[in-house]
């Protein structure tokens, strides 16, 4: 899960909707949301969130969680300003107590986060598909090694990787499928990845970062970028530089 969510982009308001109501149904408070959105949140790849936790300054944290907010299609929009954070109505026709703990609890997590960063090194601060694998326990799965050989080696096609890993092709493609992945799902996951570290670790052009990252040009990682979290390469690299 934690790879798909790297690369499926924002789920619309609608389904956020529909899943508070069944949580609802299901006796979940805003204590539940809260612990659920931390458990995401300590294995979530998508670009919008590994950004967060690349960044150095909490300013530049409060401006990415911000622009993601106004980049991607939301029913309610939260934004934080001198430090009051405010919930405007988009296309939804009121608020959910739910949906509202659950971005309140992001907004925790931040804090959290941004607090943890003082004890560790800058290039601990995001995750990878293998490190989250490791927290869940399931390093053992194709995916995981897979992705483990895709950020510490570089982009591969299924033949190269599957070589790589000792297997023919097709049984990787197939043990990936049955984990709920694709090996293209997985390879963007990684791709994304590798170009936010070289982000966070500077020195590099965006056209440099792309290459090697594995992208086919700058503009096949903005595109890759832009359908993952709504935020393109230039915003991401430019906040968590500051």
């Amino acid at each position: 899960m934690a790879i798909k969510s790297s690369v499926a982009g924002h789920s619309p308001h609608a389904e956020y909707r529909r899943e508070s109501s069944k949580r609802r149904a299901q006796g979940w408070r805003e204590e539940t949301v809260s612990r659920a959105v931390f458990d995401w949140l300590h294995t979530d790849l998508n670009p919008a969130v590994q950004s967060i936790r690349a960044a150095r300054s909490q300013e530049a944290v409060i401006e990415l969680y911000n622009v993601y907010n106004q980049s991607v299609p939301l029913g309610v929009r939260t934004s934080v300003d001198a430090g009051a954070i405010r919930r405007s109505l988009v296309s939804a026709a009121k608020d959910d107590e739910l949906c509202a703990a659950g971005s309140l609890a992001v907004l925790g997590w931040i804090k959290s986060d941004a607090a943890s960063k003082l004890a560790r090194p800058a290039a601990s601060w995001m995750l990878s598909g293998w490190s989250s694998a490791v927290y869940l326990g399931a390093e053992r799965q194709a995916g995981a090694e897979a992705a483990q050989a895709l950020e510490q080696e570089g982009d591969m096609d299924l033949r190269s990787l599957a070589a790589r890993l000792g297997a023919s092709p097709r049984t990787l493609q197939r043990q990936i499928a049955e984990e709920g992945l694709t090996v293209t799902e997985l390879r963007r996951s990684c791709r994304q990845t590798v170009a936010l570290r070289l982000m966070q670790a500077g020195g590099n052009s965006l056209g440099q970062i792309a290459s090697l990252a594995g992208f086919a040009d700058q503009a096949h990682m903005a595109r890759g970028f832009k359908a993952s979290c709504g935020l393109t390469p230039g915003q991401i690299a430019k906040l968590i530089a500051v």
